[in-house]
């Protein structure tokens, strides 16, 4: 040994040529301290050594006493680097020892031992890049390996794509949650799992994730048995060998929708049954209004029919008697339209008319104890609106009014103006948001009850909350959606003990808002002819319609259902020129004998006739331009008016 010092490196020499073990003695003599040179002549004396401890270099002969230098190779493991010296060169020995895992091999000579230290400190220096090659490597398979268990075992669905939607990659629970395999699943485009509307919206996504956009999106995909299933996806890009790729994850929320789907309905279901107690407190109006209107028609009826009033008299108390009636009709079209019977459309509303008949109608069910105050404007123009959904707004404020002043004695102060916001103010709702500038129909409603406390303030508008032991009216968040749907906004003021004040603000109409409306213009007199079919399940509307008829100068035929109306029509049709029809009846109903009369003729003028609104035949009345109809009670006048339209 050349050097005791153990922070040198310790080379193995195997060499049983006395001579040439001399020379590469010499040769590292040159470099003392550097390295320490341990030499043997055999393999046995080899393998004690290295058992003993593992040089950092083994440099060995091919051919010694014992065997050849490759069982050294062997020997060592891949712990140490060796190099094979030969005496003679030899290809074949050559490519067969740098099989076995030789790291050099070298022709013996006198020019290669003086050079031996330099070989040595080259294949040291390379030996030393491939271990750290081979950790980076070994570190490299073992992320590869979590990675690839990660990937295996996620319960999310996890995809990888190129940019074109091949898919790449998926893992068990992608393909499990689409009904295939992933050996199944190896040549799918992405593109033949989307639905339509998942397809649709594929470029424009692509676009933005490969733009470097991290997304997060709901899509349906189709499974194998065919139905489609929503996913939550997350998709980013990434980087594989120096490929990009686009990486998503994917979450079956078919659970989480229908649990959404399930809370909307029962939402519904609790907005429905508070809106159909405050139906009650609202029936509770109508009804007093509704005596006040039979006390009016029988007290006229009596006077008739007891021949005490003149003949002048006579004609007014009829008089009298029909605009009762027409009072009691407009009160069950409210009454329709409240309960959701009609149709909800947006028309021009009159704020004013509708806020005082509401009152009028609340003012008959709301304790005594309670007094309304109402002061409307009458410069408040009127606002585009669903005249139902406001009416509710209305009725759930001044009934939450009232209710918050209990048994004490106190006021609700419904006021109804116009106001304008500047674009310099900088009102806000009770959220914050800025009230826009423009003109407002603005519904403010004051009470004296007992206020409400921050914490009741800052939930009233959830959907399920009350202060009331059983909820009354809509529910302030089902009077926020309305409001917000009309492009509304409100604000609160509240302090317990000191009453509340809400403010409603709708905008109003400006002249490119405004409708075009039809006024139906009289008929002036003309001759009338013409045999209707009336067909009505009430004996007592069958009477009265066939009276009608003939008193504006039709004649008429009767059925008091569908089915014997159709048979009247088979044998009759050509003495008949129009058809009333009424839109529910036993056996056959108006649609049903409708479409059963149309297979005879499509011309035959039909009107049908329904206390209900048009909305349940407004498809026929749209593609059937002989069909009209007729809501009920209808005046004769109006009954006329049609019939002469329709047969001239």
């Amino acid at each position: 040994m050349l050097t005791d010092n153990p922070a040198t490196t310790s080379i193995l020499v195997v060499e049983d040529e006395v001579n040439h073990a001399d020379l590469i003695q010499r040769s590292f003599e040159e470099i003392p301290g550097v390295y320490i040179l341990e030499i043997v002549s055999s393999l046995a004396e080899a393998r004690t050594a290295m058992e003993r401890c593992i040089p950092h270099l083994v440099l060995t002969d091919y051919r010694l006493p014992d065997g050849d230098g490759c069982e050294l190779i062997v020997a060592s493991k891949g712990a140490c680097p060796v190099i094979m010296m030969t005496s003679q060169g030899n290809e074949q020995i050559a490519v067969e020892v740098l099989k076995t895992g030789a790291q050099d091999y070298i022709v013996k000579s006198v020019e290669t031992f003086l050079t031996l230290p330099r070989i040595a400190q080259r294949t040291l220096r390379e030996w030393e890049m491939i271990q750290e090659r081979k950790k980076t490597e070994d570190k490299l398979k073992k992320s590869e390996a979590r990675f690839r268990a990660l990937f295996s075992d996620a319960s999310d669905g996890i995809l990888i794509i190129d940019s074109s939607g091949r898919l790449h990659d998926v893992n068990e629970s992608f393909a499990r949650m689409h009904g295939y395999s992933t050996q199944e699943m190896q040549h799918f485009n992405l593109k033949d799992l989307d639905t339509p509307d998942t397809f649709r919206l594929f470029p424009e996504r692509m676009r933005r994730i490969l733009s470097g956009e991290k997304l997060v999106f709901e899509l349906e995909h189709f499974h194998k048995d065919g139905h489609a299933v929503p996913f939550e996806v997350s998709s980013r890009l990434v980087s594989f060998d120096g490929d990009i790729y686009i990486q998503s994850f994917y979450r079956d929320i078919a659970e989480r929708r229908k649990t959404e789907e399930e809370r909307y309905n029962l939402e519904r279901q609790f907005q429905e049954a508070q809106k159909l107690e405050s139906l009650g407190i609202l029936a509770g109006g109508i009804a007093h209004d509704f005596n006040n209107i039979l006390t009016i028609i029988l007290g006229h009826c009596y006077m008739a029919n007891a021949d005490i009033i003149s003949g002048d008299e006579y004609k007014a108390s009829f008089k009298q008697i029909e605009i009762a009636s027409s009072r009691a009709s407009d009160l069950c079209q409210q009454m329709l339209t409240y309960a959701g019977k009609n149709q909800l459309v947006q028309t021009n509303v009159n704020t004013r008319l509708l806020m005082d008949e509401v009152v009028k109608m609340l003012q008959a069910a709301i304790k005594k104890n309670v007094t309304i105050e109402l002061r409307l404007e009458c410069d408040v123009p009127e606002i585009k609106a669903d005249s139902s959904q406001i009416q509710q707004i209305i009725m759930n404020l001044i009934i939450n009014a009232a209710e918050s002043i209990g048994d004490n004695n106190g006021t609700v102060r419904v006021v109804l103006e116009k106001s304008i916001i500047d674009e310099d103010l900088t009102d806000t709702d009770l959220f914050g948001t800025k009230i826009k500038s423009g003109s407002y129909a603005c519904v403010e409603v004051t009470d004296t009850g007992c206020g409400m406390d921050e914490n009741t303030q800052q939930r009233l508008f959830e959907p399920f909350f009350t202060t009331k032991f059983t909820g009354r009216g809509l529910g302030m968040s089902a009077v926020l959606g309305i409001i917000k749907s009309h492009q509304g906004f409100i604000q609160m003021m509240s302090k317990p003990g000191m009453g509340t004040t809400f403010k409603v603000f709708f905008p109003l109409i400006t002249s490119t808002d405004c409708f075009k409306t039809i006024e139906t213009e009289p008929i002036p007199f003309a001759q009338t002819n013409g045999t209707i079919l009336l067909v009505d399940d009430e004996e007592v509307l069958r009477s009265i319609g066939v009276t009608l008829l003939k008193a504006i100068g039709f004649s008429a035929m009767t059925a008091q259902h569908g089915s014997e109306a159709l048979e009247i029509y088979s044998e009759r049709g050509h003495e008949i020129d129009a058809i009333l029809l009424d839109l529910v009846m036993p056996k056959m109903g108006g649609i049903e004998a409708y479409h059963e009369v149309r297979k005879i003729n499509l011309t035959v003028p039909i009107i049908i006739c329904s206390g209900y609104s048009v909305d349940s035949v407004e498809n026929l009345i749209a593609n059937d331009e002989y069909l009209f109809f007729l809501h009920k009670p209808y005046k004769p006048e109006k009954l006329r008016n049609i019939l002469v339209r329709i047969m001239n």
